[in-house]
């Protein structure tokens, strides 16, 4: 009997009625499956951007003796860009193949208070060098430092709101 996805979550008026599996054990049978595929899905995307910053090395090195300069950039481009990506992914594939279904809601509420915590700090650091642009507007009498102060403290006052009522909006507070 094949079970349909959206036939597996309880419905809260019939009950759990036949033998179709909870959201649950849905969950955790996908969990299961993924699992299974790490080693697998690891050397496909260590052997993908090996072979992608290879072939950074070898333009560039291209670029470098003949002097072109889209190449170079194009390369450049490749070898700052690859590193940064592999470490992204093994982030993301560590929070893939770690997580359960008990542990995603810690997660989120995890990110959402590093996310409020971190909000607050950066808009510190804009009042502070808001009222350094200000001093600097008050020495040299220059009208962009002016405007540029009255933005960061603009823009600090919109970042204490948001990140104080997101949580709240999100339900993570």
């Amino acid at each position: 009997m094949k079970k349909l996805f959206f036939a597996s979550i309880t419905n809260p008026f019939l009950g759990n009625k036949g033998n179709y599996n909870t959201f649950g054990e849905e969950v955790g049978s996908y969990t299961d499956s993924v699992n299974s595929l790490a080693p697998t899905l690891s050397f496909l995307f260590n052997a993908i951007f090996t072979i992608m910053f290879l072939f950074g090395i070898v333009r560039i090195g291209y670029a470098l003796i003949t002097k072109t300069g889209q190449v170079m950039k194009f390369s450049t481009g490749i070898l700052i860009w690859v590193p940064i990506t592999v470490f992204f992914i093994r982030l993301f594939m560590i929070f893939v193949f770690t997580t359960d279904g008990k542990t995603v809601t810690l997660l989120a509420s995890d990110i959402i208070q590093l996310l409020k915590s971190s909000g607050y700090y950066f808009s510190i650091g804009m009042i502070l060098v808001g009222l350094v642009f200000n001093l600097f507007y008050k020495l040299i009498k220059h009208p962009e430092y002016g405007r540029w102060s009255k933005r960061l403290w603009g823009s600090s006052a919109i970042l204490i709101l948001l990140v104080t009522i997101m949580p709240f909006v999100l339900g993570g507070a």
